[in-house]
């Protein structure tokens, strides 16, 4: 990740040996994605497929350059191949590649990887992680083959064989892509109950005898994060963007800004606001234990007072980075084995919408109204739909009244 001197985070992807930007993949991160204004996390997700890519044709040993000057781009049993690498994690998979030992170029057998490829993964990313990687890598093989295409131009010998042979490549990445038919309401990120909910508030208290942090600040800044989590709903790189000048302690109030990019912030993973700047108000308590933070124990890190973010590391006093906070998540995850093992941030952000449900159903609240207020909260834009992601286990309980109800009243008629 470079930081330019406007401030802007331009992801690269180079090569481990030397450390150079790969040159194919940054000419088309600059010209297909920068170009069109898409953030440096969209950017840096887009490389992240290619690497996925050229770890799989490093595997098959594979040289693209190469194919593409025969008027070829991949086959059959390679595309299956590729397609199962982006279905597999990042650190397996570099595992995978530097366990190859160095040899010939491989003969893939299309039966081989098929049968590979049926055979259930032990521990594979998500559909909608697979997809997005298949979708970039089907543009970035498009874009390959559209330069070699260019430079041969139609009257060379083989153009119409490349061209055909890019139809069908990207056909067959589009047929495996994995869809989001939405038939698969199991096992979905939801919040966590209320006994999870009530078991974290007690642990994370800094005077908690089972608070997994030792020291004050790291103990009283970790309980501010996960109330500020879970008492506001924001996004982890929301939260860390947050400045002291942010929060109104007069009105009770914290502006969620969008400064994407910021020549002052010095993380180069910049934490940002991904929707609607917004003002969220925050309550008393709340404000309090805020403002006692910033006047107390972040105050005592000197590094913290050269900068306005309000979450700040042990130590430096820098502002934190999304790594130090989900390494947070891990800590506690591991040191406190009773919570649910799937807590993070974001399923902080689920529990706060299951929370605003149960309060707007108290208050009677239409659902049209109850879904501005929650697009405004949660900075959506108005009918956007993404309400629905985040009030699953509410519509499961929801749900399960009803279904039971309907049950009784039925048992009652057959009585």
């Amino acid at each position: 990740m470079v930081v330019l001197a406007s401030g802007e985070r331009l992801p690269m992807l180079c090569a481990r040996e030397t450390g150079v930007p790969l040159f194919e993949p940054t000419v088309w991160a600059l010209s297909e994605l920068r170009a069109r204004n898409r953030a440096s996390a969209t950017i840096q997700q887009a490389l992240r497929a290619v690497l996925v890519l050229n770890l799989a044709l490093g595997r098959l040993r594979v040289d693209l350059d190469a194919r593409l000057s025969e008027g070829r781009l991949l086959e059959l049993g390679e595309l299956e191949e590729v397609t199962r690498h982006c279905r597999l994690p990042l650190e397996d998979l570099t595992g995978e590649v530097s366990d190859e030992a160095a040899g010939p170029a491989k003969v893939t057998n299309f039966e081989k990887v098929r049968m590979r490829t049926s055979a259930p993964a032990p521990d594979s990313v998500d559909d909608k992680t697979a997809a997005i990687r298949i979708r970039y890598i089907r543009d970035y093989l498009k874009w390959r083959s559209n330069a070699c295409l260019m430079k041969l131009g139609p009257r060379h010998q083989l153009y119409s064989g490349l061209q055909a042979t890019q139809k069908n490549v990207i056909d067959i990445l589009n047929e495996r892509t994995p869809g989001s038919s939405g038939r698969n309401s199991v096992g979905q990120r939801e919040g966590i109950s209320e006994d999870d909910l009530e078991r974290l508030l007690a642990v994370t208290e800094p005077g908690s005898p089972d608070n997994p942090w030792s020291g004050d600040h790291a103990r009283e800044r970790n309980a501010l994060i996960l109330r500020w989590l879970l008492a506001l709903g924001v996004r982890r790189g929301e939260m860390l963007g947050v400045r002291i000048s942010d929060i109104n302690f007069q009105t009770h109030e914290v502006l969620i800004a969008r400064r994407a990019d910021s020549p002052d912030d010095p993380r180069k993973n910049q934490p940002n606001t991904k929707t609607r700047d917004r003002l969220i108000p925050i309550d008393e308590d709340l404000a309090v234990l805020t403002h006692r933070y910033i006047t107390g124990a972040r105050r005592a890190i000197p590094g913290a007072r050269r900068h306005e973010f309000l979450i700040v590391a042990n130590g430096s006093g820098a502002p934190l980075t999304l790594a130090a906070l989900n390494k947070i998540f891990d800590v506690l995850r591991r040191k406190c084995p009773d919570l649910p093992q799937e807590l993070c941030p974001h399923v902080c952000r689920h529990t706060f919408n299951d929370a605003l449900s149960v309060d707007m159903d108290e208050q009677n609240v239409s659902p049209e109204k109850e879904e501005a207020i929650r697009s405004h909260l949660n900075g959506w834009i108005p009918d956007s739909g993404t309400a629905a992601t985040y009030n699953r286990r509410h519509v499961r309980r929801q749900a399960r009244k009803v279904s039971l109800g309907m049950q009784e009243k039925l048992m009652k008629r057959k009585n």
